[in-house]
């Protein structure tokens, strides 16, 4: 096993197990490397799947923003991620994105038993040189949103520094404090189907995926860490929800 490279221990859904070393796809797309899973022959990670649970064309594992993603592309039966620390597993697919960190399991359903209980592929994540990111900037103690301005700021007890939000952020962020204003300053959970016609003004035609995207650029400005959110937050089968400080 090569010590700089991350690579994958993979438990199919009858138990046996194997190692694949991602030096390979690594140095072969040296920019910005992409690994593709699923069951399609043209895949860099092929997962025989004789009860067609996984899709041709699955997820894919890319690198991105100085750390590894792990990215569900339009799979049929959803893409899972399981973080440890009992934590909940994360749906991918609802999120498009979401960094991944040495340890973490992708769990690709393989097959159902007669009983109907799922079992997995189960694809453990591990990255000998992994390292913390260098914080941007100090853990902010609140992010302040003003309303009229419609400006938001990144506040400590030394610093109050404004956060540049593109465009479509800055729209999918007011709609979120407009709504948490109108139910008395108190965060509430916007799905995405209030979000959409919220950021464009034509709706059709725009995706979760492009909203997810939006969602994870905000928080790769405010947050500390993408992947544990303190501020924007999602609820599971719900939305988002933004917890943020107010002010007119």
């Amino acid at each position: 096993m090569n010590p700089e490279y991350p690579f994958l221990k993979i438990q199919d859904p009858e138990g046996k197990t194997s190692t694949i070393e991602l030096k390979e796809f690594i140095e072969r797309q040296q920019a910005q490397p992409r690994i593709t899973i699923g069951r399609g022959d043209d895949n860099d990670i092929v997962l025989p799947d004789p009860h067609k649970k996984v899709s041709r064309q699955h997820a894919a594992i890319e690198r991105g923003s100085g750390r590894w993603w792990l990215v569900d592309t339009d799979s049929a039966n959803g893409t899972f991620l399981r973080q440890g620390d009992g934590k909940a597993e994360i749906d991918v697919r609802s999120e498009g994105s979401v960094p991944l960190k040495n340890g973490n399991v992708i769990l690709i359903l393989g097959k159902w038993t007669e009983n109907d209980t799922p079992i997995f592929w189960q694809l453990t994540f591990r990255d000998p040189n992994e390292t913390d990111l260098i914080d941007k900037f100090q853990t902010p103690e609140f992010i302040e949103y003003h309303f009229s301005q419609q400006r938001l700021y990144r506040a400590t007890r030394q610093t109050r520094e404004e956060i540049r939000l593109r465009p479509q952020e800055r729209l999918l962020v007011h709609h979120m404090a407009k709504r948490n204003r109108a139910n008395n300053d108190e965060p509430i959970v916007c799905d995405y189907e209030e979000l959409i016609p919220a950021i464009w003004t034509e709706a059709f035609g725009h995706s979760t995926n492009e909203v997810s995207a939006l969602v994870w650029g905000i928080r790769d400005k405010i947050e500390r860490d993408a992947g544990e959110p303190q501020f924007l937050k999602t609820i599971r089968g719900k939305g988002y929800l933004l917890d943020i400080k107010i002010l007119n």
